[in-house]
Parts: structure tokens; sequence; C-alpha cells
């Protein structure tokens, strides 16, 4: 960090913001911005790999679903040229791939501990259950 901070290089990173903050009130130690480093590193790495696998799994699981999936993206993808990249017009024609995904995040949790309780009464599998 100290090498960094000597440093009459622009990275323009995270470690170089981090490093050469120039308002006191934002002022970190290094410790502080180890923490910072690890704390993002892991939040990038966990956050993705781990919703990730459990949609395959849950895919695997669910071949209707994963064919439905398949269907949307070569329709979204089929109407464009194979050098023509996606845009977000076409992400928001991935309806039913937002359903996969907010319904992944719902059954896995990346934060552990965390605990979901409904606050409505629901029915499931013909069992009424009150909140």
């Amino acid at each position: 960090m100290e090498e960094r901070r000597n440093s009459l290089t622009k990275n323009y990173d995270m470690l170089d913001y981090l490093l050469k903050e120039e308002d006191p009130r934002y002022k970190l130690n290094d410790e502080e911005i180890l923490d910072q480093v690890v704390m993002i590193l892991y939040l990038g790495f966990e956050t993705v790999s781990t919703p990730s696998m459990m949609a395959i799994m849950y895919l695997d699981d669910h071949p209707s679903a994963l064919q439905e999936i398949r269907d949307e993206h070569f329709a979204i993808r089929g109407r464009k040229k194979p050098e023509e990249p996606l845009d977000w017009n076409d992400h928001k024609l991935m309806v039913f791939t937002r359903v996969v995904i907010f319904e992944t995040s719902r059954l896995a949790t990346v934060v552990n501990g965390i605990l979901r309780k409904t606050t409505d009464g629901m029915e499931l599998n013909g069992m009424l259950r009150n909140s």
C-alpha cells in the first residue's frame, strides 16, 4: 500500500481511490483500506458465483424452465446480426430470465443467516399457512 500511495502513476482503480482520498472525512488507515479491499473482493466473488451455481442447479432440476430460458435467449439473439451485441432493450425482453434470477435469489440467499418470513397468509401444496 505504501508503494502504491507514493507512486506518481494514476491507476484509476479502487485501491488507488482508497489510498489517495484527499477529503479528511473519508481518509482510511491501512487496516480499513485492507478491510474494504477484502470485502469488495469477497462480495464480487460470492454474489456472482453462488447464485450462478444455484441457478444452474435449479435449472438442471427443472428442464422445462431451462428450455424456456433457452427459447427466450435464442429468440432475442435471432433478431440480431451475429456481431451485434445485446442492448438494454434486449435485456428488458428477458422476462422469464428475470423471474428465474429473482426466484434463485429468493431460494438461495448469498448472505448466511438472512431468513425470510411471509407477511401474508399463503397456500402451499393445499395447506394454508398464516404469517
